[in-house]
């Protein structure tokens, strides 16, 4: 059985290890040149965590894991003006919770690959031909691929969605009008000066965190409301000390509306969509990684009872039929977790600033804890 995967992202390679290991053969074809420096800190816990697990990649993420001792909130002029150790967040799972960089996430699924695994760089399917028994792919460099599948893992600018589904301008919904603008960089003083600590800060209509990576980097992350993208600098600048800090630091940012992705269905013939090409639940859900984690462990059992071609669209069926709802209810979290990122209104802002206040107070950690529990760093 031979399996085309485009996007060797975290969805396409945890898929491509899978199935290679049940026994497939697996190419994955990428259009970046290279695999992606760029990214953000997500954190791995609930269904992503036991999908690392299962998947048998968890050790190789947790080597790359980051680790913090505290989220602080911070005002405008820099004062700390709450608290919570990270181990409470991760009490909240009991202890099956992990950070780590997108890119190191990546690193590490790669890594665990089995040999013969072709992961193709610099390409992209051109045209896509599926008859409902096999399907062939045209790629940018002139190869021609044929597979009994075609698994559609590239993101929410989904290339396989656009060929085969032709409704891209419906799939992708923006959420409330946020902008997300993440980034790596280096500050060996911010760094120093963060002290193994996560800062977040929330005003009006801007939510920012800074973490630092070792003794010269930083991660940071912002969710501006009502910004378009070429003033997201300046807005961030504006939020006060540690975002003038913050903006110092940015280098090759990831900018991009705040969206969700809505397709019905994810299968046709012999193509099936993965991850964020059918159903992102957006950045501030705190979910997208272990999603993608834990899609690609299903699809994958679905497919390992595939043992003759004809046996592919049942299992094609089945991973839509059971896993929809789980990514549904997930993208409904994600649109109420909205309002708690860059608050609209100054009731939403004051009610945040109050929580945090309260940290202070016994028994309080442990509430802003469970609420904190992926917003550290979002995946």
């Amino acid at each position: 059985m031979h399996a085309i995967v485009s996007g060797a992202g975290v969805a396409g390679l945890a898929l491509a290890g899978r199935l290679a290991r049940d026994g497939w053969t697996v190419e994955v074809v990428e259009r970046a040149p290279s695999p992606r420096t760029a990214g953000y800190l997500m954190d791995l816990w609930g269904l992503g965590y036991d999908a690392a697990e299962e998947l048998g990649v968890l050790a190789a993420i947790e080597r790359r894991a980051e680790s913090f001792a505290e989220l602080r909130a911070v005002d405008a002029a820099g004062r700390v003006r709450g608290r919570v150790p990270i181990g409470a967040i991760g009490g909240a799972v009991r202890g099956r919770w992990l950070t780590v960089l997108r890119p190191q996430l990546v690193e590490a699924l790669a890594e665990s690959l089995p040999e013969g695994v072709r992961v193709r760089y610099g390409a992209q399917l051109e045209t896509v031909h599926d008859d409902g028994e096999r399907v062939t792919a045209l790629l940018s460099d002139g190869e021609r691929l044929e597979g009994d599948v075609l698994v559609g893992a590239d993101g929410i600018g989904s290339r396989v969605r656009r060929l085969l589904w032709g409704q891209d301008a419906n799939a992708v919904r923006p959420i409330a009008d946020l902008l997300a603008v993440a980034w790596i960089g280096e500050d060996p003083q911010l760094a120093a000066d963060l002290g193994g600590r996560v800062a977040t800060q929330v005003e009006l209509g801007r939510q920012l965190l800074i973490a630092p990576l070792g003794a010269t980097e930083v991660s940071g992350l912002a969710v501006l409301r009502g910004v378009p993208a070429s003033e997201a600098r300046d807005a961030i600048a504006g939020m006060g000390v540690l975002g003038r800090r913050a903006v110092r630091a940015i280098r090759a940012p990831y900018v991009d509306r705040v969206a969700q992705t809505e397709v019905a269905p994810w299968v046709r013939g012999r193509t099936v969509l993965l991850g964020d090409a059918c159903g992102g639940v957006s950045l501030v859900a705190g979910q997208g990684a272990s999603l993608a984690l834990a899609g690609a462990a299903r699809l994958a059992e679905e497919l390992a009872y595939a043992r003759h071609p004809s046996d592919v669209r049942a299992g094609l069926d089945a991973f839509e039929r059971d896993w929809r709802p789980v990514v549904e209810r997930e993208q409904a979290r994600g649109r109420r977790a909205a309002a708690a990122f860059a608050p609209a209104t100054r009731v939403e802002l004051e009610a945040q600033r109050a929580l945090w206040r309260a940290t202070a107070v016994p028994g309080v950690t442990q509430l802003v804890a469970r609420a904190a529990g992926g917003v550290t760093t979002r995946a």
